[in-house]
């Protein structure tokens, strides 16, 4: 007994100053050999770094392996004697799992007698259980950290997900999972989404297989993340829940998610299971900043449809978005009048910046489906490509879409002016010379992320020459290259006006284009 509690003392004391293993087993051997006379004393098992070690002490690891390999290899406790020692061994168990072995040698005419030495090296074993856990725990604590983090790097912030929770399956109990995460767009709108997992199976997708509790919740974007517990007792119906917040930076916090975990029925989560679950909600809340800001980068220029193929593609920036020369439809679309707009009618700076946002954003969410992206918006001038990232459009589907995207343009901006806001602009004299001006082309170019900020940008003299026409086009014109004429004239869907020319600065030829206009406009203009 007062061995027992002098080595309880001692691995205490060793615990309580954060010794490591290698440090906690020499001095209980120097204990062991002072009190018990221990020639050899040994643990086979894994370090704090997993990896595996033979601890030896009083005589070399390599003659043990080498005079008594068995040692190494036991599967249950034993007794034995080598020439002048007496050995007594046993494994090393955790959840009814062999870890290693330890063991004890003792000179042969001084060793403790035969019954009470494998209840001394017990004694051991039990005493330095801790450290075993330890030891055992961090291991598995790892491998789960190591398969969330792996998990969660899966281009498909779903099927990342999905992944991670498989992970947990493995060692953390629990009956729900629920995300509620924010997707936060460039026009400073977002909506919240969510996932649902019960027994470790994705049964509610905000963007799939809805749940009517949780849809009613989301509406109110801010409220329901920031919502109390209580609040998300009421519409998941669970008594019991470990919520955790994910917030974007550590002095603004931006509040873009939360995690519910409910534990089984009757049950709590163990400090074991907190640690792993925070782990998850930490890489997890990494994840989507990283997936927030990647779908915001590259909703810049592209639509929602198109990003979600990209990033289902691993590599995808050097596949799609790397500068590459190859056929494009371009738009040119500049407000005609916007000085004397801005100057004369709105003079604010407020009010010019509401007529641009409207203007463009209302462009992009009706071309976008189209096919288009967006190259940039300078002022009231906004330049719009068809065909990248994927060039997967023919010719002719391409200057089909330009031409439907162009009248879009159109009509957008009188749809803008028509606004009550901006009824002082109808009412202004040169009213009818207001409008939008739209070259469009069809020509090769070098397109990619291009710059100091990777933006979308295309460069070519065909560039140069759609904003020639863009300049030549009056209110509400739309004119096109002859490029552009040799693909759309066989549908005979539009009146093709031309050819028309005009000499252009440092080329040789002048340059040849034509008016387009639909065949009823057309109709109606000979009709009168």
């Amino acid at each position: 007994r007062e061995l027992h509690i002098n080595l309880d003392n001692l691995i205490e004391d060793l615990q309580i100053h954060h010794a490591n293993l290698e440090t906690a087993l020499g001095k209980i051997y120097l204990f062991l050999n002072e009190k018990l006379k221990a020639e050899t004393f040994y643990v086979e098992t894994q370090d704090e770094s997993l990896n595996h070690r033979v601890f030896c002490y009083g005589r070399g690891d390599s003659e043990i392996k080498r005079k008594t390999p068995q040692l190494l290899k036991i599967d249950r406790s034993a007794t034995f004697s080598t020439p002048g020692l007496f050995w007594v061994v046993q494994p090393i168990e955790m959840s009814d799992t062999i870890i290693g072995a330890i063991g004890l040698a003792f000179d042969s005419d001084s060793a403790p007698d035969k019954e009470i030495a494998p209840e001394i090296l017990h004694t051991v074993s039990e005493l330095l259980d801790n450290y075993f856990f330890g030891i055992h725990t961090n291991r598995l604590k790892h491998s789960l950290i190591m398969g969330i983090q792996s998990a969660l790097k899966s281009h498909s912030i779903v099927d990342s997900i999905d992944g991670a929770v498989y992970v947990l399956k493995k060692e953390i109990p629990f009956r729900k999972m629920i995300l509620l995460y924010s997707d936060h767009e460039l026009t400073g709108h977002s909506r919240v989404n969510y996932l649902v997992y019960e027994d470790y199976e994705r049964v509610y997708d905000s963007s799939e297989k809805r749940h009517e509790g949780l849809d009613e919740f989301v509406k109110d974007t801010d409220g329901c993340l920031s919502a109390n517990t209580d609040e998300l007792k009421n519409v998941l119906g669970d008594a019991d829940l470990m919520v955790s917040y994910l917030l974007d930076g550590l002095i603004d916090e931006d509040l873009i998610g939360k995690v519910i975990f409910v534990p089984n029925e009757g049950a709590t989560f163990s400090i074991f299971c907190r640690e792993i679950i925070q782990v998850f909600t930490e890489t997890l809340r990494q994840r989507l900043v990283d997936f927030n800001r990647e779908r915001n980068t590259l909703r810049k220029f592209f639509s929602d449809k198109v990003i979600e193929k990209l990033i289902s593609e691993p590599g995808y920036e050097k596949l799609y978005l790397q500068p590459r020369d190859n056929d494009i439809g371009i738009i040119f679309a500049d407000i005609s009048g916007f000085t004397k707009i801005s100057e004369k009618i709105l003079v604010s700076p407020e009010r010019i910046t509401r007529l641009v946002d409207h203007w463009s954003n209302e462009i992009i969410t009706q071309v976008f489906p189209l096919g288009a992206c967006l190259d940039k918006l300078v002022g009231d001038c906004i330049i719009l490509l068809f065909g990248p990232p994927f060039y997967q459009d023919t010719p002719e589907q391409i200057a089909k879409n330009v031409i439907k995207a162009a009248e879009i343009v159109v009509k957008v901006t009188r749809e803008v002016f028509n606004l009550p806001e901006f009824e002082d602009i109808r009412n202004y004299p040169d009213y009818s010379k207001f409008g939008v001006a739209i070259g469009a082309n069809y020509c090769p170019a070098v397109v990619g992320l291009i710059g100091p900020n990777d933006d979308l940008t295309a460069f070519s003299s065909g560039m140069n020459i759609t904003a020639r026409l863009q300049g030549l086009a009056k209110a509400d014109q739309i004119l096109v290259t002859e490029r552009m004429h040799e693909l759309l004239s066989p549908m005979n869907l539009w009146n093709l006006e031309g050819p028309h020319s005009m000499p252009v600065k440092n080329v040789e030829k002048p340059l040849v284009y034509y008016q387009v206009s639909s065949l009823k406009n057309a109709a109606e203009a000979g009709s009168k």
